[in-house]
């Protein structure tokens, strides 16, 4: 491989001209943004692989790649579409995108995604996007995405077809200590999860997340576009009694074998009687064990799973629950009791804060 080459950019047209020029010869790029404001006025394509895109900080707040708007568009208008391999996407914050934030291309195998310390907020549809063309076996695999922030800063989406990673066919991801806000419905029906793993992914990884004020926190599988093994674990879920429509269940299961699901808290306040749902015949060699929750863990439509040594804290008072949220990672606390002490509002202040380190 030639020796990587790096540049540094500081507004949009050197941005699209860096992108060009790394495209061009094949890849193997870094280039670092300086603290600004940049207006994505067209999608970004990355067809080479090795390309990192950072702030020269490291830090999203200051540098922000702000689409069109959050609303629809005649055309496909993702701010990135990733059609190659080894992409780097660092310490940015990206938003404002009539379809996604960014789209990466599983049908163009577009494997070891890297998402760190980043911010994707206000789409009119998912905000990370992993993509695959049905019938082929191509996928986005080995990703990896750590640290980021996923939200829509009103405290809820634009429309039900919104999510924070929605990703199909890919296995073998990371997903840990990321945090997710506002990742609701409207009107008309429930939003897809904050992390939704489908249509035959597999082995993923689902660790130490918190996410606030969603209708659904984290799903494996959907119906018959199931998902295979993988663990959710230590993650933690929190819903306030708000005025979302669709308050749903926080990790669900469906035609997802072999999953673990294993010491999670999940503390919901709305009218939904359910913490965990494991469905459908093809879940089974579930374990489901140690998770705090203050809703049922239910079986539904066939399901089936080893549910041992689980703790309830439906009786806990409001005090009890305080206490709980110790637990929680020191600098989620703030906004877990915002959530809890308030109904709706963004509890990480607006603009959505910086994403923990």
């Amino acid at each position: 491989m030639a020796a990587e080459r790096q540049l540094t950019i500081e507004n949009a047209e050197q941005l699209y001209a860096a992108i060009n020029e790394a495209n061009r010869q094949g890849g193997n790029t870094t280039i670092q943004l300086r603290s600004g404001l940049y207006s994505i006025t067209k999608p970004i394509l990355i067809n080479a692989s090795h390309i990192t895109l950072q702030s020269e900080s490291l830090n999203p707040a200051d540098v922000v790649l702000r689409g069109p708007g959050m609303k629809q568009t005649s055309a496909v208008f993702s701010l990135f579409r990733i059609n190659a391999s080894h992409f780097s996407f660092i310490g940015i914050t990206a938003e404002q995108a009539p379809n996604h934030i960014i789209q990466v291309a599983g049908e163009n195998n577009a494997d070891y995604v890297y998402l760190s310390r980043c911010i994707l907020k206000d789409s009119f549809e998912q905000l990370l996007k992993v993509s695959h063309k049905p019938g082929y076996p191509e996928a986005a695999d080995f990703g990896v995405v750590e640290h980021c922030t996923f939200a829509y800063s009103a405290g809820i989406g634009p429309q039900y077809y919104i999510g924070g990673i929605d990703l199909h066919l890919g296995q073998h991801w990371q997903i840990h200590n990321n945090q997710f806000y506002g990742i609701a419905s409207p009107a008309r029906r429930v939003a897809e999860h904050a992390i939704h793993l489908w249509y035959n992914s597999a082995h993923i990884t689902v660790e130490n997340n918190v996410i606030i004020n969603s209708d659904r926190g984290i799903g494996y599988g959907m119906a018959d576009k199931g998902n295979q093994g993988g663990t959710i674990k230590h993650n933690w879920i929190v819903h306030a009694n708000n005025a979302h429509p669709y308050a749903d269940a926080g990790i669900t299961l469906e035609s997802s074998p072999g999953t673990q699901v294993i010491g999670n808290w999940i503390l919901q306040y709305h009218n939904y009687p359910n913490s965990i749902e494991y469905r459908f015949p093809a879940t089974q060699n579930v374990v489901i064990t140690n998770n705090y929750t203050n809703k049922r863990i239910r079986r539904r439509n066939g399901g089936g799973a080893s549910v041992v040594s689980n703790h309830s804290t439906e009786s806990l008072s409001p005090e009890q629950t305080l206490m709980l949220i110790e637990r929680f990672p020191p600098d989620f606390r703030p906004a877990v009791r915002a959530a809890l002490n308030k109904a709706g509002g963004n509890p990480f202040g607006n603009p959505v804060g910086q994403a923990t380190n």
